[in-house]
């Protein structure tokens, strides 16, 4: 077994880290607090060819790898822990790699180069009213009129539709909707790239607010209500009735590089917590010479390295079986995808909470900014793209056997 990386690798990671400790760290408290809007750190991303990053060249992407992706989702996020850089990124990791993997040419040929140079954005549209995990039980419908798929329905927790409405070319949503009966449930399942704003036109029929989050300000996620928005067959992904292991793929993706994205944060927290606990002094001493907190340090420094690893191993799975490895299937990519979100989300919550204990009282401020990256990483941590029991349940089904679980 090989723990190192690659030439290829290593220059890589030497090429995001000299980018983002130079462009992103500077200002990340002013992406937060919306004083440096995401449409132009987007601009920034798309120029070092971090946008879209397994992408095919064909398509305006760096023909790189997930390993690639989860590194430079770490590094962006350890220069930006309020995670509104790297959620960016990594979303624009996942769902077009979908879009490149199921498809058709049009669409990919239109879309993909304009998201890879940051003019374009692709959301997920699954969440609903009445609930988010149970995808099959979706209601957002797609009704064909005339030469058009027509989309109504409700998404919630949509991230970036206001950014795409800003975005020179504009962009879309992954739209999970429903073509077969309810009763069917998964196989009724059809996923549309369902463009809200196209060649900076936008759509009609549709409506939508941002909500008001406790964190990660820089990227705005809102409510979408679908009101007949049109969608050409040709941005049909896959086939019809056949999008539910589709948007089940690009969250076992996504999965991995929050994963990643959660150990950049917690690696800056670490770090911050190592310079205060060094520079401290309480009772004559500097509190990192009382085991209380030395311990812990070295406990939550452990368990990064062990879930850096689980991230790491998720993002090779995913290559192995992309690349064409049969000895890696759909199930492997999922199962490692939830193990590395699952420990890497809970951890960096725990690392958070730790240093700001470590601060005591200053932490409380914005001015010691170490209070950004919790309310960040709590997205990921009560939910999106899936809830802890939710991994629990993929980890214990896939393993155990889904007729026992």
């Amino acid at each position: 077994m090989d723990f190192g990386l690659s030439r290829e690798d290593k220059l890589f990671l030497d090429a995001v880290r000299s980018f983002a400790g130079r462009v992103i760290a500077p200002r990340w408290v002013e992406v937060d607090e919306g004083r440096w809007p995401i449409e132009e750190v987007a601009a920034r991303l798309g120029e070092a060819g971090l946008l879209g990053i397994p992408l095919s060249s064909k398509y305006g992407g760096q023909d790189g790898t997930f390993l690639q992706a989860a590194l430079a989702a770490e590094e962006l996020a350890y220069a930006d822990p309020s995670l509104a850089t790297p959620v960016y990124m990594l979303l624009e990791t996942a769902w077009p790699y979908m879009v490149q993997r199921y498809g058709r040419e049009e669409a990919k040929g239109e879309v993909l180069p304009e998201v890879a140079a940051g003019r374009a954005f692709i959301g997920i549209g699954s969440t609903e009213p009445q609930g988010g995990s149970d995808v099959a039980s979706f209601q957002t419908k797609a009704v064909k009129e005339g030469g058009l798929w027509r989309l109504y329905g409700e998404k919630n927790m949509v991230t970036g539709v206001t950014t795409m409405l800003n975005l020179p070319y504009g962009g879309g949503v992954i739209a999970i909707t429903r073509t077969g009966r309810l009763e069917d449930k998964h196989r009724g399942i059809t996923v549309f790239l369902a463009l809200l704003k196209r060649k900076g036109r936008v759509a009609p029929g549709f409506s939508h607010r941002d909500w008001e989050e406790i964190g990660r300000h820089g990227l705005p996620t809102g409510y979408l209500t679908l009101e007949g928005l049109p969608v050409e067959e040709a941005f049909m992904l896959g086939e019809l009735n056949g999008g539910f292991k589709i948007a089940m793929e690009g969250f076992n993706l996504a999965r991995t590089i929050i994963g990643a994205a959660s150990i950049g944060a917690a690696r800056w927290l670490l770090d911050r917590g190592l310079e205060w606990m060094r520079q401290r002094v309480v009772f004559g001493k500097p509190i990192a010479s009382y085991q209380g907190i030395s311990f812990k340090f070295a406990e939550l420094h452990a368990r990064l390295e062990a879930a850096r690893l689980a991230v790491y191993k998720a993002a090779w799975v995913a290559d192995r079986h992309y690349g064409g490895d049969s000895a890696f299937t759909l199930q492997d990519v999922a199962t490692a995808g939830a193990t590395a979100k699952y420990l890497a989300v809970s951890l960096a919550v725990e690392t958070a909470l730790e240093v700001m204990k470590w601060f005591g009282g200053a932490s409380y401020f914005k001015e010691t900014n170490v209070a950004r990256p919790l309310l960040g990483i709590l997205s990921y941590y009560v939910g999106a793209e899936g809830a802890e029991n939710i991994l629990k349940l993929i980890i214990a089904r896939n393993i155990i056997g889904r007729e026992l679980v």
